[in-house]
């Protein structure tokens, strides 16, 4: 079975221009994402988005739980509905997943394309504690084994996935053909990275899991392409809120040629060019979303508000120590308290008082720090993110 093309070609064969400066546009202002805050700050905000990451890319498949829920698991406390409990323990294997994923990026010779990476994110995302149930699969005897790639033939709704005989010689083609992602400027690096998604999908290498999985990759394509940015913006959030079009899309990019006039490959280059199109539109709105956001000015203003609002009552948890917004405007702009007696400072109040406080905003995860002595930092929980960032 051939997928070719695999990038976005016009009659010429060379990538579609208004494709390009989308590309430009979205690589622009990503890397303007990363300016007027300090990188703890920055890290701060990448952290909670994996959270995010993993709920909306659970729910793609219908198989989601709450991000307070996920921030529960990370704490161990898990429900005690056993299909809760289980969705909350495969957000978790997400996260570490995609934890992953930014591990391997970092060798200087990772290639998103490679089947051994594809296969190493199945892997440890089905590996992990708590997610035994689902490897079983409907119609089948034997469990799926993660990181296999899949021993029997699938339809999935119309596509009929390729013959498990070609899978290894298709995954080396893919991995071949994608090589030419690798290199290159940013805006053609994104543009092989965005229809590369499609193309996995449609090859199926996987019993199941091929949904998230194939996100997962796209990730560590995406960060592989030198985007400053991303990771303060996530495209599973975008997919997901589009609603049944990213499916739809996934779909229409599933079409056969359509004639002379729609390219030389198998598989239609309109289609495809049009399932890129509507990727850099889905990655654009999340950049656009965050951009508005984290402007300073304004993220200082929601979280003054936030603080006043767990002060007058207006939510269910207890209220926020006296000041505690002094705590949170500091680290916006510094990033870190490297001494804790800077809290002592900024509140005027004695020592112990500010120990206090901190071990209650350590306690209720508005702050972090790796240990006793170590720098203090901000946190953000889900109640928190809810308030300073809208519908996120």
């Amino acid at each position: 079975m051939d997928f070719t093309p695999i990038i976005p070609l016009r009659s010429n064969k060379q990538i579609p221009q208004d494709l390009l400066d989308r590309a430009e546009k979205l690589i622009h202002s990503s890397i303007a994402l990363t300016g007027g805050h300090p990188a703890e700050t920055l890290n701060a905000v990448r952290e909670y988005l994996r959270t995010i990451n993993s709920y909306y890319s659970n729910k793609i498949e219908s198989e989601g739980t709450s991000p307070l829920d996920i921030e529960k698991a990370m704490k161990k406390d898990f429900s005690s509905d056993k299909k809760k409990c289980t969705l909350q323990m495969l957000s978790l294997a997400h996260i570490e997943t995609q934890k992953r994923v930014e591990h391997l990026v970092e060798d200087e010779n990772f290639s998103p394309y490679k089947t051994e990476f594809i296969c190493s994110i199945h892997n440890y995302l089905y590996s992990q504690d708590g997610v035994d149930s689902f490897l079983e699969i409907e119609g089948l005897q034997n469990k799926m084994t993660p990181g296999v790639l899949r021993t029997h033939d699938v339809n999935v709704g119309d596509h009929v996935a390729p013959d498990v005989k070609e899978l290894p010689s298709l995954m080396n083609k893919f991995e071949l053909l994608y090589r030419d992602g690798l290199v290159g400027s940013k805006v053609n690096k994104l543009i092989y990275a965005l229809a590369s998604h499609h193309r996995l999908v449609y090859i199926h290498p996987f019993l199941d899991g091929n949904g998230r999985t194939s996100r997962l990759a796209l990730d560590g394509a995406l960060l592989s392409c030198g985007i400053s940015g991303y990771g303060l913006w996530n495209i599973s959030r975008g997919l997901a809120r589009s609603g049944d079009k990213y499916k739809d899309m996934l779909a229409y990019a599933d079409m056969h040629r359509q004639g002379e006039y729609d390219g030389t490959g198998a598989l239609s280059t309109r289609a495809l060019n049009e399932f890129v199109s509507y990727m850099l539109t889905c990655a654009q709105d999340q950049v656009d979303y965050m951009t508005k956001y984290l402007k300073l000015s304004s993220l200082t203003e929601r979280l003054t508000k936030y603080v006043k609002l767990t002060q007058s009552g207006m939510f269910d948890l207890a209220p926020l120590p006296k000041d505690t917004d002094k705590i949170f405007k500091e680290l916006l702009l510094r990033g870190e308290f490297k001494k804790r007696t800077e809290i002592d400072e900024i509140l005027g109040v004695s020592r112990r008082t500010a120990t206090e406080i901190t071990k209650e905003l350590l306690h209720r995860g508005y702050i972090q720090s790796d240990g006793p002595k170590s720098s203090i930092r901000l946190k953000i929980n889900s109640h928190l993110a809810e308030h300073i960032f809208p519908e996120l």
